[in-house]
């Protein structure tokens, strides 16, 4: 076998030597196959000539070249005009250094070419034009936030002539009149803490909604000193560049660093970096946004800014909350206070609390009054300690509930949740009240049957009759009457027991027909009839009664609903129910 090899080797010697001879030195040997044969070696694939760091950067190349070409260099300073005297196709630099962020704009009396960098790196800057005006060329920049730093301006003129070159720390929309206004724009917060998530939402700017963005600074509020106020946007960028971005190296095309906030396309949810404090995150026209990774019990501050983008990307402050990231305790309850309260939410379940007041002597029981808004049929769990010590049955009217046992000092859970999954839909609101107290200071007492009867019909008239509150104070009721639309006469979708049911405020609401008020009646079986004049044939009508004390707010008995016969043959036409 080594004098076969050896044979071979002598009769390849001559081409084998010369293409060693071109091979790097990690070819350079035989390789045998698994037969003892030779096998052809194994060529590695060429791979990029390695260049210098100038060469692989075309536009620092050509930045370093303006440099060198254009020695004519001109300081500028903010709110400081230059004028100078141009040649034909004579080329000019400006420099001009900011020690803070600022809005900027760049004017020029006359028409220029021009090129902007940022830094002394090969960022080339591209500003918004500023719309022309008297003393205001086609070609002026305006910056809407000029960070810290060097900006090399280069000028070519187009023709001889003076040039005027004035760089203002402002923005040129600032003067714009609805700025002036007051404007008013409500942020609301939901914490999931669990999920270390925050969900951020916001009304719609009023200004020019159709051309608004919308960018968000969230500053975490560190150990108990104040936040770091910031007096515009700019100011605000300025922070963020600097913690979250290095130095740009000489080489760095990136752009802006203002670009990469404004550039980046709006995401549903952001992470945020847990070990910086500031963060901006730009939402587009989405008036609503995820943030992740927040740290708990913590506080943060919320800005929230509108940025224009028919006015050269004007920012401007639209709304501050300050927020305390932790988790959300249920909602306490007011002792004599009807309270309005949500009860949709995930799941068709929400949790609120009370607490049994302190009083002398001791409360024996509790008393709760609910009233479901939309006549939706809910159930109520009181609970102690995640035990359950109440439950009640399904309701969908002015519902009384005692609880008795209770002791001074305890706090309770209230849950409601609906009765079943399609009524989940319209279970949304309940009024609630809760006493210690076996009156209502401020609400009448209802009877224990709050129906109220259709008693009879006529062609035109309807006698109706209820049974008389128990309450001994001074007591009044009203006879609230709304035509039902002919296109839906489902009560279902008409009752509304949350409604304001002050005579001033009830007429306002839509298809309001007919209302009158009076004194209570004094009957030996405490029976209440009224009858409701002028009806329509074939209508149909949607009647409230509430009773009213003299200072607090009215109740609601049940709703009633009239259907009015079509048909009519003499005014003696009677309908008894």
């Amino acid at each position: 076998m080594p004098g076969l090899v050896l044979l071979l080797v002598l009769l390849l010697s001559g081409s084998l030597l010369a293409e060693i001879s071109h091979m790097p030195l990690a070819s350079n040997r035989i390789i045998m196959g698994p037969s003892g044969q030779l096998s052809s070696p194994v060529h590695p694939m060429p791979g990029p000539v390695p260049t210098s760091a100038t060469a692989r950067c075309q536009k620092l190349q050509r930045y370093r070249k303006l440099l060198k070409d254009i020695d004519d260099v001109e300081d500028l300073y903010v709110d400081v005009p230059v004028h100078i005297a141009l040649e034909g196709r004579q080329k000019k630099r400006f420099v001009l250094n900011l020690n803070a962020s600022t809005p900027l704009t760049i004017l020029f009396s006359v028409t220029v070419g021009r090129k902007m960098y940022y830094n002394q790196t090969a960022n080339v800057l591209r500003p918004a034009a500023v719309t022309p005006g008297p003393g205001i060329a086609v070609g002026s920049l305006v910056l809407p936030c000029a960070l810290p730093g060097q900006y090399d301006l280069f000028v070519q003129a187009r023709q001889a002539g003076a040039l005027k070159v004035d760089a203002l720390a402002e923005h040129p929309q600032q003067s714009w009149p609805l700025l002036n206004e007051t404007h008013r724009i409500h942020i609301r917060t939901h914490n999931r803490v669990r999920k270390r998530q925050m969900v951020v939402k916001w009304d719609r700017s009023k200004f020019d909604y159709h051309a608004m963005h919308y960018c968000l600074v969230i500053q975490r509020m560190v150990t108990a000193s104040l936040r770091n106020p910031f007096d515009n946007f700019c100011q605000a960028v300025g922070a963020y560049v600097e913690q979250n971005h290095p130095k740009a190296s000489g080489c760095s095309t990136g752009g802006s660093p203002l670009d990469l906030i404004w550039g980046s396309p709006p995401k549903r949810e952001r992470r945020l970096n847990p070990r910086h404090n500031l963060h901006i995150v730009c939402t587009g026209k989405r008036r609503q946004q995820v943030l992740r990774r927040l740290l708990p019990k913590n506080s943060y501050q919320l800005d929230l800014y509108g940025v224009h983008q028919s006015r050269q990307n004007l920012t401007m402050l639209l709304s501050s909350s300050q927020v305390s990231f932790n988790r959300t305790q249920p909602m306490a309850l007011r002792q004599q206070s009807l309270t309005l309260l949500k009860i949709g939410g995930q799941h068709g379940m929400q949790v609120y609390s009370f607490k049994v007041p302190q009083t002398e002597p001791p409360p024996a029981y509790m008393r709760h009054l609910f009233l479901p808004c939309s006549g939706s049929e809910i159930r109520v769990n009181l609970l102690r300690q995640r035990n359950e010590v109440v439950r009640s049955d399904a309701f969908y009217r002015p519902t009384y509930l005692r609880q008795d046992g209770v002791q001074p000092g305890e706090r309770y859970l209230m849950r409601f949740e609906p009765s079943n999954e399609d009524e989940a839909v319209r279970a949304q609101k309940v009024l609630v009240a809760v006493s210690s107290e076996h009156l209502f200071r401020d609400l009448p007492e209802l009877p224990l049957n709050i129906s109220v009867f259709n008693v009879r019909t006529r062609c035109n008239r309807a006698t109706i009759a209820w049974n008389g509150s128990p309450d001994e104070r001074d007591l009044s009721y009203c006879i609230i009457v709304f035509n039902l639309p002919q296109r839906n006469r489902s009560v279902v979708d008409s009752t509304n027991y949350c409604m304001d049911f002050v005579p001033k405020q009830v007429m306002q609401y839509k298809n309001f027909q007919w209302m009158t008020c009076r004194e209570r009646q004094q009957s030996a079986d405490n029976i209440e009839t009224e009858t409701i004049l002028n009806l329509m044939p074939g209508s149909s009508y949607l009647v409230y009664v509430t009773a009213n004390l003299s200072m607090g707010k009215p109740l609601p008995y049940q709703t009633l609903t009239i259907h009015m016969s079509s048909q009519c043959l003499d005014g003696s036409h009677e309908s008894y129910y």
